[in-house]
């Protein structure tokens, strides 16, 4: 929004303190071709929308203003950011310089751009451009935005003040720590290309490749989470990365692939509510969607649970796989079909453990059984006295 005669508006400002000022110059210093420029021992600077409400303000305890360049140089500014006539944020910073009375704010040093309403994020860095006509902010080195639970950077952040759509461009990441103390590496981080973030709403919009890890203190990966782009709300905690979605749990060899994933950040949950399909070694497990709970290292597979690996294929309504006790679990009409003897098990529930390359071994402790066996008909070349006896049924 234009100035009504913005030099006018800045230099009545300024020497409107001048009466209160006197002794702030040398009235010695010697005549210059150029003037020298005027110190102030305070600055207080303000812009208004033409209904009268106001925009932004800085004030400084110390500024110097060279009338030839219209620059103000000032030390340690404060300022605020209006909106609808409220203050939206708070800014501060080592060093400002208020260039052509106005049209271009630049601040340099320890860079604070502190939200006052909402989510109360704080957004930091070492430089910023302040357009205050276009209403657009862009932090140009380290910037960085932070609340008591994570932490997202960039290259370079660009800051709306009428919308408050934050614009992140370069490699755009998320830290999240699980813990108040940022000594210690974060917990887990997310990464994409430009996102598009507005912190009124919360939504949060990114172009990939995406790519998000949980660790260990060690620094061990424990799950990856990779896919194309992202979508989701920060304010409800939840972040949908598009398909196809690749989940791994390298420690277990494990590898997910599924369609569009929401990973419940605060609750540490992935969840999908369509078609995958999972591989663990010589196993695979498919079904209509997932839910894993990353803090009790658990996968649930809801609905069509499919277990299928050499000689057998396991079927159930729901399943249960814990990658850290390595124990399996399938309940609801449960169907276990071996290729050996055309061994048909069928029971409400079975348990079983991941073995070697993979291979999960399945009983049923306390429940009720039901199994079929075909053998060998006779007049297939088998005499009685020659028939072999069949392998023990176990489960």
């Amino acid at each position: 929004m234009a100035l009504l005669s913005r030099q006018a508006w800045l230099s009545s400002c300024l020497l409107a303190g001048l009466p209160f000022l006197s002794g702030c110059a040398d009235e010695n210093t010697p005549v210059a071709v150029e003037a020298p420029p005027f110190v102030f021992r305070s600055l207080e600077l303000e812009q208004k929308a033409s209904n009268g409400q106001r925009q932004w303000s800085l004030s400084s305890p110390e500024a110097r203003y060279e009338l030839n360049k219209r620059l103000v140089r000032a030390r340690r500014p404060v300022g605020l950011l209006f909106r609808n006539g409220k203050p939206s944020f708070r800014i501060q910073s080592d060093l400002a310089q208020v260039i052509n009375d106005g049209e271009k704010i630049l601040l340099e040093g320890n860079v604070k751009l502190q939200q006052l309403t909402g989510a109360k994020l704080l957004i930091q860095g070492d430089r910023l451009r302040w357009r205050p006509e276009q209403g657009v902010l862009t932090m140009e080195q380290r910037p960085r935005a932070s609340d008591q639970e994570s932490r997202i950077s960039a290259r370079e952040a660009e800051l709306q003040q009428t919308t408050n759509e934050l614009t992140l461009t370069g490699t755009v990441q998320l830290d999240r720590w699980s813990t108040a103390d940022r000594s210690t590496p974060p917990d887990s981080f997310l990464r994409s290309g430009q996102a598009q973030w507005n912190l009124d709403s919360g939504r949060l919009k990114a172009k990939g490749p995406v790519l998000g890890q949980r660790r260990d203190q060690e620094g061990t990966v424990l799950e990856q989470l990779e896919g194309p782009s992202l979508n989701g709300n920060t304010l409800k905690g939840e972040i949908t990365v598009q398909a196809p979605v690749i989940l791994k749990i390298p420690r277990e060899k494990g590898v997910l692939r599924a369609q569009a994933t929401t990973w419940f950040f605060r609750d540490q949950i992935i969840r999908s509510a369509k078609p995958f399909e999972a591989d663990l070694e010589r196993t695979r497990i498919t079904g209509d969607g997932f839910r894993a709970d990353l803090g009790e290292t658990t996968v649930d597979v809801n609905g069509a649970c499919e277990i299928r690996q050499p000689g057998e294929v396991l079927e159930a309504e729901r399943c249960r796989w814990n990658w850290d006790s390595e124990d399996v679990l399938a309940e609801g009409q449960v169907r276990l079909r071996r290729d050996e003897n055309d061994q048909v098990t069928r029971a409400t529930r079975l348990e079983g453990t991941v073995g070697k390359e993979g291979r999960i071994s399945f009983t049923a402790p306390g429940s009720k059984v039901q199994s079929e066996v075909r053998l060998p008909s006779e007049g297939k070349g088998v005499t009685p006295g020659s028939r072999p006896q069949p392998n023990p049924v176990s489960f």
